[in-house]
């Protein structure tokens, strides 16, 4: 067969696979092989095209011979995974399977197979392929990834420590022995583990940004806070030109007649968080356009000195500085004892008296929130709502406390929980009617206390002063920092962490107790109509 005739042919083939006629390219493909029958780009379409079609054990001796033909190359189940439009994942799984059955020996083809469950959140099934790989340090790292998206965080530092010792050059073995060497309290050993990594991999975002998370947690916000705008150069960040960030307002003096656009990055927490300084910088003479998603847009109008809000779809108008409200604190040079004061934010008195008629008005008002939203754009994102987020079930242990009247703050997809609280908890759920935080701070408004895992609405409650009972996984979040239950960026919140990976059970006992006494404290306090004499007035 010609050259022009095989690439058409060929062309064909994979023209029909991208287009779902399977028949068809296999036939092309069928045809290429009678001229030449080790052609490894027609065996590679012919093996995908039948893995297609959702049969496993007929494609897996085909790409056999394909991984075979080209040793230094990935094995062809990762084409198969990277396949657009998407082969169903159950199908991608079923296809490595059938290919690790023709060559269970395949040590390349068994990661690429755990590294393809755990990008799909199936860390238990990772482990289980891997059981039978070598036991050389990148089987040691994936294992280590595995066993941290379990909550097996002292296990993963076993693993990590195994794969760096067999092999010190790459640096991600590093990065990930200090991401866990951190979660467990051990700081010093994760930062000298982050400064090994970055060593080898010094313009590395990630890396960066890990160490700098570490410095936070740990209190050490003035070292923290250079490497924490590495995050800046993350993939998948919309980019933002950095010869144009606000730098430190140390360098610059006065700020008068100066406009700086602050960004919204992702996240409502962060953005919630971090608003406390637009005023600030308004008060310096600066002119702020804050650019934020609509759910946030009439919140932030309620902020002080701000020049204008936007939308994060509007065009902005010509500014001198920008920057995100995750880099303010840097900006601003904030150290654990210099966070602005709180609360900055308060309810629309008009909003907060009309949603009044529709909330319980005795007892304890308690919000509840028992899930973050889902980021599924952020790598990882997925294992960590896992882990930051509870049950409604969980709270079941706060029926037992009496004079208690639950209002739900959650939305987002597990809202619908709502509809089935726990036996006890009679929930009232206004959040069906709730268009954006500005609704939600004044349903809050109208409460006595929150309670959430870490998530917005925590954010909102302390903005507003309001209690807050935070319900923090064990890896909590920096902003938290360690070793504390209070927190220098809200007053008013308590931190209720986690003793156990993934076990809310003791928490929540603890919330139960801490609410029992506010709503003994509010009985307490309650004033008493006297109905055996006459009133008397105040005096």
């Amino acid at each position: 067969m010609e050259a022009d005739e095989k690439r058409r042919r060929l062309g064909a083939a994979r023209y029909c696979l991208d287009m779902e006629r399977w028949r068809s390219a296999e036939a092309e493909c069928r045809a290429l092989l009678t001229q030449e029958s080790d052609d490894p780009d027609a065996l590679l379409v012919l093996g995908l095209t039948i893995a297609a079609m959702g049969q496993p054990e007929r494609a897996a001796p085909v790409l056999d011979r394909v991984a075979r033909a080209r040793p230094d190359a990935a094995h062809p189940c990762r084409d198969l995974a990277a396949m657009r439009p998407a082969v169903p994942r159950r199908m991608v799984a079923e296809q490595y399977r059938a290919c690790l059955a023709l060559a269970p020996n395949n040590h390349a083809l068994r990661r690429d197979f755990a590294r393809f469950l755990l990008d799909h959140d199936q860390p238990v099934e990772a482990l289980a392929v891997l059981r039978d790989a070598d036991e050389g340090a990148e089987t040691c790292n994936l294992s280590g990834i595995a066993l941290a998206e379990l909550g097996r965080f002292r296990d993963a530092i076993g693993a990590f420590e195994e794969s760096v010792t067999l092999d010190p050059t790459p640096p991600i073995g590093w990065s990930n022995l200090g991401l866990m060497l951190k979660i467990e309290g051990r700081t010093e050993e994760a930062l000298a583990a982050y400064d090994e990594a970055i060593a080898r991999s010094p313009r590395d975002p990630h890396i960066r940004v890990n160490r700098s998370i570490a410095l936070l947690q740990a209190g050490r916000w003035t070292e923290a806070w250079a490497d924490h705008e590495w995050h800046l150069r993350l993939p998948r960040r919309a980019p933002l030109p950095l010869d144009r960030l606000l730098p430190s307002l140390d360098t610059l003096g006065s700020l008068d007649g100066v406009t700086v656009l602050v960004v919204h990055e992702d996240g409502f927490g962060n953005t919630l968080q971090f608003m406390r300084y637009l005023p600030l910088l308004a008060r310096r003479g600066a002119r702020v356009i804050a650019m934020v998603p609509p759910p946030l847009m009439r919140l932030t109008r309620t902020l002080p000195g701000l020049a204008a809000v936007i939308g994060m779809e509007d065009k902005p108008p010509s500014y001198d500085f920008q920057c995100p409200f995750f880099s303010l604190p840097r900006a601003f040079g904030t150290t654990v004892e210099t966070v602005p004061d709180a609360p900055y934010v308060a309810a629309d008195p008009i909003l907060s008296e009309q949603w009044r008629a529709r909330l319980p008005t005795d007892g304890l008002r308690v919000g509840l929130v028992w899930a973050g939203q889902s980021r599924p754009s952020l790598p990882g994102s997925s294992a960590l709502d896992g882990r930051r987020n509870a049950s409604l079930a969980a709270f079941a242990p706060l029926a037992g406390v009496q004079h208690l009247r639950f209002v739900s703050l959650q939305t987002g997809s597990a809202a619908i929980r709502a509809q089935v609280p726990p036996v006890g908890i009679s929930l009232c759920d206004p959040m069906r009617r709730v268009t954006d935080f500005a609704d939600t701070a004044a349903i809050i408004d109208n409460l006595d206390v929150v309670v959430s895992v870490d998530t917005a609405a925590a954010h909102l409650a302390g903005a507003m002063g309001k209690p807050v009972f935070l319900l923090d996984r064990y890896d909590h979040c920096w902003r938290w920092l360690s070793g504390r239950t209070d927190s220098p960026w809200y007053p008013s919140l308590t931190i209720f962490r986690q003793d156990t990976p993934g076990d809310w059970s003791a928490p929540v006992r603890r919330i139960a107790t801490a609410l029992a006494a506010l709503a003994e404290e509010r009985a307490a306090s309650r004033p008493v109509m006297v109905r055996d004499r006459a009133l008397e007035s105040a005096a």
